[in-house]
């Protein structure tokens, strides 16, 4: 029976953050952590010039702050909170970050702009950086794995809300708290930032962008606060009205806590080739491929078959008023507008989710043509991995077919490094000139050398002129 001594269970979580050392860390664990650094920044770069992201830049710049930390993209300093919303917001635009499916699906590279505010704040190294990085997505996954009945998403929680707890506890740690303040920090961004899946729901808005960037904006403001002394209800987990009965309604507490047994689940993150969400990552490949192998004339296609794991059909991408989608946010969620634009491109990148592309012919009429299906045996891999394909039924009897049981980026089919240069140049270039972009790339990849995350953020940011 628990007493008053036992530590309660963000105590664990808090001991379970401090005990991530770099030194400690086997190095395909230290190579994933840097190549999402790298996959991440690129994302990020990839939405410095969009609606939202100009956007939230302009509320930053309004409200102030003291220069803590630098904006992707502009170099701009401002506060280490403020910054956490910005760059969290840019690198979440596109909807090319990493993900993670478990109960909940997450986007765990949310942290990585906590991680960078207040690891340049506070002057923390790379090695510091990578080891609290580690520490967050252990935190955040075990949550998707762990929490909610039957999940957060299905109670109507936004899935985003577990990055409250991950980006807080990364935040005191690289603020240089100790376990008790890095478990109030927890405490107290976990009792506010609990956020409803209504913002990905329906027509989706701009305010998607910035739902992970929103709650580490919080745990950033949440460790600050602790650091100064306040305090937050430390059996917030395991309370009677507390998060997992309240907002999870069930949490497996032992395994959430247990210690580390040198299983990472940063490991098992899966890194995205296209813009889409996650679980069309897949089908997109599917129709590329089968695009590749030569596309019929519209014409002769009577019926496209988009086939799924069942898990997918009950999300809000295969909803029917996503087939013709008005907007970038509502495309890059529908299975049915990423399969057809895939199939008639041979591609999936930004120029498919302009608003002229958008509003095409030719991809209307092939929208009509789309039909989802559920895949039993693409069943059998879910959650582990989100596959998919893609059938052609031709006007005749024909069929063409081309499935991808694992998606690429997943563990099992992971991108190259050359892909995933390839990604982050394609992004990072036309903003910082392709030798600054090319720079960065070399101090990403050698992170864990960098004494001074200040020498690193300088490399963020295009230089203002004569400097």
């Amino acid at each position: 029976m628990a007493t008053d001594q036992d530590p309660t269970v963000l105590e664990k979580l808090a001991h379970l953050v401090h005990s991530v050392r770099y030194e400690e860390l086997p190095a395909n664990v230290v190579q994933r952590a840097k190549a999402l650094v790298l996959d991440t920044l690129g994302c990020a770069y990839g939405g410095l010039r969009s609606q939202v992201g100009e956007a939230v830049q302009r509320m930053a710049a309004d409200c102030g702050g003291a220069p803590q930390a630098t904006l992707i993209g502009t170099g701009t300093r401002t506060s280490a909170a403020l910054a956490t919303l910005v760059n969290g917001t840019l690198l979440r635009y596109l909807d090319g970050n990493d993900y993670y499916f478990a109960r909940d699906p997450a986007h765990p590279s949310g942290n990585l702009a906590a991680a960078l505010a207040v690891g340049e704040r506070e002057g923390r190294s790379g090695a510091d950086l990578l080891a609290a990085l580690v520490a967050a997505y252990e935190v955040h996954l075990r949550l998707c794995d762990y929490a909610g009945e039957p999940s957060l998403w299905k109670r109507g929680w936004h899935h985003g809300t577990h990055a409250q707890f991950s980006s807080s506890a990364l935040a005191a740690r690289l603020s240089g708290h100790d376990p008790l303040r890095t478990a109030h920090a927890m405490a107290i961004a976990g009792s506010h930032q609990n956020t409803l899946a209504q913002l990905q729901s329906g027509a989706v808005s701009m305010i998607k962008a910035t739902a992970e960037a929103w709650v580490a904006k919080a745990g950033v403001e949440a460790a600050l606060l602790a650091g100064h002394g306040i305090t937050g209800p430390l059996p917030l987990m395991e309370g009677t009205a507390g998060w997992g009965a309240t907002v999870a309604g069930q949490v497996d507490l032992d395994a959430l806590t247990a210690p580390l047994d040198g299983r990472y689940r940063l490991l098992d993150v899966s890194i995205k080739p296209y813009p889409v969400v996650a679980t069309a990552v897949a089908p997109v490949r599917a129709a590329i491929e089968l695009h590749r192998a030569g596309l019929p004339d519209a014409a002769q296609i009577e019926r496209i078959v988009v086939r799924l794991p069942s898990f997918a059909l009950n999300t809000p991408s295969a909803h029917p008023g996503r087939r013709h989608p008005p907007h970038i946010e509502s495309a890059q969620h529908s299975f049915y507008y990423c399969c057809a634009v895939a199939l008639l491109d041979g591609a999936c990148g930004e120029a498919q989710f302009t608003p002229q592309r958008l509003q095409s012919a030719d991809l209307r009429t092939l929208l009509d043509k789309v039909e989802l299906a559920a895949d039993p045996d693409l069943d059998t891999r879910w959650p582990a991995a989100a596959g998919g394909a893609v059938e052609l039924h031709l006007h005749g009897g024909a069929v063409r077919h081309h499935g991808c049981p694992y998606p690429p980026g997943h563990p099992h089919m992971a991108l190259t490094d050359e892909e995933l240069a390839g990604k982050f140049l394609g992004h990072a270039e036309p903003v910082l000139t392709r030798a600054r972009a090319e720079a960065l790339l070399d101090a990403t990849l050698d992170l864990e050398r960098c004494t001074d995350l200040r020498a690193f953020a300088a490399l963020l940011g295009v230089p203002a002129a004569g400097g």
